[in-house]
């Protein structure tokens, strides 16, 4: 983004360009976050008695419970599961997120500490939110670090 380095610089630069930088950056953006949101993930809890299928988004589309499951869980430990099944589906959503933005934009991807991008702390500002996993590539594009 030569424009961007330009007024990163202090240069002036030139507006027009910084701005169809931006624009081209963020169609971009929104078509890959369109496309993840279009795929189908599944997963599910410790035993694979319980399948979840969620969408990119997040979003629960199924849940598939062995009938085996129905027969020796309680109430308890069925819930458990599905909670399981749903929370493997939504990680890899996530780690897909993660790996398609480390793609987007090489150099920017996030250390596995939550919520933080390489060098940003409690320090540089207030703390992205928990749970946002585009919280600290937002903040690193912003700061073009």
């Amino acid at each position: 983004m030569r424009n961007t380095a330009a007024f990163n610089e202090g240069r002036e630069g030139d507006v027009a360009g910084l701005v169809r930088e931006v624009q081209g950056r963020v169609g971009a953006l929104a078509d890959l976050l369109h496309g993840l949101s279009e795929e189908v993930v599944e997963g599910s809890d410790a035993t694979g008695a319980v399948v979840a299928r969620v969408s990119g988004a997040g979003r629960l589309l199924g849940l598939t419970v062995d009938p085996r499951a129905m027969r020796d869980l309680d109430h308890v430990a069925m819930s458990a599961a599905i909670q399981g099944a749903i929370g493997a589906a939504r990680s890899e959503v996530g780690e897909r997120l993660a790996r398609a933005m480390a793609d987007f934009a090489p150099g920017l991807t996030p250390d596995l500490a939550p919520g933080l991008a390489p060098g940003l702390t409690a320090d540089a500002g207030a703390d992205p939110p928990l749970g946002d996993p585009l919280a600290p590539y937002v903040l690193a594009l912003l700061r073009e670090e």
